[in-house]
């Protein structure tokens, strides 16, 4: 809970960005044994608690939200990380549950929703103004604090340098944003810089946060590749998409969950999506058995009785008789080839706890594995 707002420089004449602050500065922060509950797998309302699967990088995490919770204004400026996997892994979430664990506000950038550096500098004060900081005199919202200049005299209208408030910003597919924006963000998370300019507004980002994410570890620039903490995330068993089911549907028992969870696949928006089918059609037909509503909507939805689409069984077809490039194999199942790799080929393509993957990369496209061998003989 927030004790006070600060809004004034700080000894070293840096101005103190409005802010949550749980305890005074110079005062005992909370002990050790109370951070480590609140962020311990036994507290059921911790946040991160609430992702299901990658249990290794949850602890992660969890140990650098133990860090954060000590600091004054729970600024994690000085820990960076990229969550590294195939789509569909939460990697959105978990870092969405990681700002809701510390208490900070959470920005989301994607390659489609900006296209240079201002546009991502609106989103995050988009986002400033929408988070509040309630204090026993009012509720304030967050502001971006234009610096004064050195001299102490008032800042110039033409001065544009600001102070972002501590926050987790999170940059998904960090690969595909646009290379104005990358040269921009590689001073903004450089510590020694800590600067993001736009060309019109120069802003310190010394109270940042910066996650980032890929499905492309090859095509980041090294300076991303090293600069931050990598966090490798894979896609989810049987049973964990099971229990993903089970958290947005509690009226389901979990047999009928994993029940979804056959057919569904390793991508929870589409279990999820099987399951609101389900539900439906149930509603419709309540004197008939969970197994025969599923068996329905597999058929409807072109999912076969072991639970793989018909077009990823496709695909392994395709590539029985040696590899296939991606615009070829994108041709022979009739998808475009963006489409083809951002969601047809990760369930393939990745290793899970329940089997290891069916498909590889190779120099001359993609392949097929002894394990795509075993699932086609499934279907002889």
């Amino acid at each position: 809970m927030t004790t006070e707002i600060l809004k004034s420089e700080d000894s070293d004449g840096n101005p103190n960005q409005t802010e949550f602050v749980w305890f005074p500065r110079g005062s005992t922060p909370p002990s050790a044994s109370e951070r480590s509950w609140r962020v311990g797998r036994g507290n059921a309302s911790c946040p991160l608690n609430r992702f299901v699967g990658n249990d290794s990088a949850v602890k992660r995490l969890a140990r650098s939200a133990f860090m954060a919770l000590g600091e004054y204004n729970h600024c994690c400026s000085d820990m960076s990380f990229a969550l590294l996997g195939p789509s569909s892994t939460g990697k959105t979430t978990l870092a969405r549950l990681f700002a809701e664990t510390v208490d900070l506000p959470f920005v989301e950038i994607s390659p489609k929703s900006v296209s240079k550096p201002m546009d991502v500098l609106i989103k995050i004060s988009q986002v400033c103004e929408t988070s509040y900081v309630e204090t026993f005199e009012g509720t304030y919202s967050l502001e971006l604090v234009r610096v004064k200049p050195a001299d102490g005299s008032p800042p110039s209208p033409k001065m544009n340098y600001f102070w972002l408030p501590p926050m987790v910003v999170f940059l998904d597919e960090v690969h595909a944003l646009s290379n104005t924006i990358i040269q921009a963000l590689l001073k903004a998370t450089e510590k020694s810089d800590s600067i993001f300019d736009t060309g019109d507004w120069i802003v310190n980002t010394s109270n940042v946060c910066w996650i980032i994410a890929t499905t492309d570890r090859g095509k980041l620039f090294d300076a991303f590749d090293t600069r931050f903490t990598k966090i490798f995330l894979n896609l989810y068993s049987a049973n964990e998409i099971a229990q993903i089911i089970q958290l947005a549907n509690k009226d389901l028992d979990f047999e009928v969950c994993q029940l979804v969870a056959h057919y569904g696949g390793k991508v929870p928006r589409e279990a999820l999506a099987f399951a609101t089918e389900m539900k439906n059609e149930r509603k419709m037909s309540p004197d008939d058995s969970w197994v025969e509503v599923a068996g329905r909507i597999a058929e409807e939805s072109g999912i076969d009785p072991f639970g793989m689409t018909y077009q990823r069984v496709n695909i392994l077809r395709s590539l029985v008789d040696g590899p296939v490039s991606k615009s070829n194999l994108a041709s022979q199942i009739g998808c475009k080839e963006e489409e083809l790799i951002k969601y047809t080929i990760p369930p393939l393509l990745a290793v899970s706890k329940d089997e290891p993957a069916m498909i590889k990369v190779t120099s001359r496209g993609y392949a097929i594995t002894d394990a795509g061998i075993i699932e086609l003989e499934k279907r002889k």
